[in-house]
């Protein structure tokens, strides 16, 4: 009965229902028997129509002055909400890795945030996992495949990891010449790549190994303060590529056997299943998406 009370004084503002067809976009025929639907639902007539014009009957304009108001802060309300999911303008939140973000996507989010000043954006930091369905995000951006079968994912894209260390350590140590020289290297480990390490051949992806040090130098939960340990001069570490490309440049620090890497680090934007991803949010994921060079 709304939309027909809305038609209804649609067609009063207009003056006709010529008018208010022509306005609508909906045909004439179809504004009649609307109108008329809306007679037989309250019982009474509201319009006493001629073939040109009409005038409203003592019911039709105390329907009009009292729902007039309502009508319009209702359709108001509904234009809100649409300009508000429509991706130009609004509120987004997304839960992020510290160091991915500090590293690499805030420049991207910047740039973005500057092509739309209508967006608001929210980010949680945490090197930890969030729990995602308490924190009200839209998304989060994870790296690796996510074990949680709720959760629907899309690849931004990867993450080359590769071991490095300082000058100063290759300057004391030596420049490792194979792969067998990691065995007797001071290695710094940090979360999430300790345990062990998976490396191939950069020239055949199909030769792995598991390399699992017999010394350990140092084990911290950090990736910067591990970068930090080995520009120190304190032994190799595997780190990825975007929490390196300064010092690389710099030469703070430099490739350990360049001929091999370790595994590629996937990123993903993931959100539940059962959440409906607004467009703003979905416009980010896919400006991200075509636009961060990992």
């Amino acid at each position: 009965m709304f939309d027909d009370i809305s038609l209804f004084i649609a067609v009063v503002e207009a003056g006709s229902l010529k008018s208010a067809s022509e306005s609508l976009k909906i045909p004439s025929s179809t504004v009649s028997r609307r109108i008329k639907a809306l007679e037989v639902e309250f019982g009474c007539k509201l319009l006493n129509r001629s073939s040109h014009n009409f005038e409203m009957t003592r019911e039709g304009h105390k329907l009009f002055d009292s729902a007039y108001f309502h009508v319009n802060s209702v359709d108001s309300i509904i234009n809100e909400i649409q300009n508000d999911i429509s991706g130009d303008k609004g509120h987004i939140k997304v839960l992020a890795p510290t160091n991915l973000v500090a590293s690499c996507l805030q420049r991207y989010m910047s740039c973005y945030l500057h092509q739309n000043p209508a967006i608001d954006l929210e980010l949680e930091l945490s090197n930890t996992l969030t729990e995602f369905y308490s924190s009200n995000a839209d998304f989060a951006i994870r790296v690796g495949k996510q074990k949680d079968s709720d959760l629907t994912s899309i690849k931004l894209g990867k993450i080359e990891t590769m071991l490095v260390a300082s000058p100063l350590y290759i300057e004391s140590q030596g420049m490792l010449e194979q792969l067998q020289d990691l065995e007797d290297a001071d290695i710094i480990f940090s979360n999430p790549l300790t345990a062990s390490w998976a490396l191939f051949e950069c020239a055949n992806t199909n030769n792995r190994i598991v390399f699992k040090p017999r010394k350990r130098r140092i084990v911290v939960n950090d990736l910067q303060i591990a970068k930090q340990f080995s520009m120190s001069g304190l032994g190799i570490t595997l780190l990825p590529s975007t929490e390196i490309k300064d010092e690389l440049k710099s030469q703070q620090l430099v490739r350990v056997l360049p001929n091999w890497q370790g595994a590629n680090r996937d990123v993903y934007a993931v959100w539940y299943r059962r959440q409906l991803l607004s467009s703003r949010a979905s416009k980010l994921i896919d400006y991200l998406k075509q636009n961060v060079d990992f």
